[in-house]
């Protein structure tokens, strides 16, 4: 089947997470291909081997559809700290996703990378050899996901807060530009929040492994986990009650249940010592980011905190945000007093498609720069100036 030649069929746009690749064309919001990131590996002697990968294993969606059927071991290319540990298996999830686009030669291509969020710049050096000497793309671009997600929203200021699987990155954009040092990272992600559900259940005797069973307790989670936004009315109804029971069917048979682990298994977000994490909340690490920029920024920043990424989908988020940090401006800013708020206070909104809220800015950003020279690192380009030549054009800091 053929393709139109237009100017965005040749303009592509990949944003890398933790938990998936996504990759599709600009001007297009919905994804050609959302790409695990993910690898399995067999206990016994069959394997398929990928491409020039050296390993005997699964990656991607076949990893989690033989999953489903057998114990497997599997594998993160992103380790629970965002960084790369297993560039090889990167470098194929990569090339699967491509493939899945059917562009022909990248040459005659240009590519727009949402930049990952404290990428060491080694690492992005390495990100972009793979692009430009590896899959040879004509022209490569980079910009920050913060950014691209507020794009989305039609703003240029704001709160990002990016919660992926490895980590929650809360990051103040001003004018369309991320507030130098202003940033901050919570380490905690919807991985950990997958292995504190596990934890859980194998305490109420339920044999789960952080391994073999990490797939199976994201599913679990997706599908019966929330936020308590009135922890002692859960704690009450979990205790004297079977009101928040409920049945996680398994593909042997087999039945796990839950109760109080639908809504503890999330608090290592409000709470990080629950993973001996020293860190404060998100709530208080959102506070604290709009307070320690300039004070003039902060009303315009405050009216406009914006969830993103698919942890961010966990049910009362949104609600158990804005709850806590209008209960702490109120009391730290307004010192108790709301007829000081001058007719405004902290909102958190959760557009309807912050899953991928990143990827879709970015294609629509993709869209109108297509055809701006300025915007655009040739591989001629960098192969003269190197990773300094990415990092000016793209205003990379």
């Amino acid at each position: 089947m053929g393709r139109s030649t237009s100017m965005d069929d040749h303009t592509l746009v990949i944003d890398i997470g933790a938990h998936s690749i996504k990759v599709g064309f600009a001007g297009k919001l919905v994804p050609v291909a959302v790409v695990p990131c993910v690898m399995a590996e067999y206990r016994n002697n069959h394997w398929k081997i990928y491409k020039d990968v050296e390993r005997k294993m699964l990656i991607a969606d076949e990893a989690l559809e033989t999953g489903k059927k057998q114990k497997l071991g599997y594998h993160y290319p992103i380790d629970a700290e965002g960084k790369i540990k297993d560039w090889k298996l990167l470098e194929a999830l990569l090339g699967e996703a491509l493939q899945r686009l059917q562009i022909g030669d990248p040459i005659n291509c240009k590519l727009l990378i949402t930049k990952p969020n404290k990428m060491k710049q080694s690492d992005l050096k390495m990100l972009l050899d793979i692009f430009y000497f590896k899959f040879g793309f004509g022209a490569v671009t980079m910009h920050g996901q913060a950014a691209l997600a507020l794009y989305m929203q039609n703003a240029v200021t704001g709160v990002v807060v990016e919660m992926g699987d490895a980590m929650t990155h809360i990051t103040p954009v001003y004018k369309g530009h991320a507030i130098p040092k202003a940033d901050k990272t919570l380490a905690v992600g919807g991985r950990d929040i997958t292995n504190q559900l596990l934890k859980l259940l194998r305490l109420k005797g339920h044999p789960m492994n952080d391994r073999e069973d990490s797939e199976l307790g994201r599913q679990i989670k997706e599908q019966l986990c929330y936020i308590s936004t009135d922890l002692i009315m859960d704690e009450q109804l979990a205790s004297e009650t079977t009101a928040l029971m409920e049945f996680f069917k398994l593909v042997d048979g087999t039945t796990v249940s839950l109760s109080r682990e639908r809504f503890e298994a999330a608090e290592v977000l409000f709470k990080p010592e629950l993973l001996s994490i020293e860190s404060k909340g998100i709530s208080d690490i959102i506070f604290d980011v709009i307070q320690n920029v300039d004070i003039d920024c902060r009303p315009d920043l405050y009216c406009n905190i914006i969830l993103s990424g698919g942890t961010s989908l966990l049910h009362g988020l949104p609600e158990r945000i804005n709850k806590e940090l209008n209960e702490r401006y109120t009391r730290e800013v307004l010192q108790g007093d709301e007829s000081r708020s001058m007719g405004w206070k902290p909102q958190v909104h959760a557009p309807k498609s912050r899953k991928h809220l990143v990827f879709e800015g970015a294609t629509v950003f993709a869209s109108l720069i297509s055809s701006d020279t300025s915007f655009w690192v040739t591989s001629q380009e960098y192969s003269q100036g190197g990773i300094q030549c990415v990092l000016e054009k793209c205003n990379i800091h």
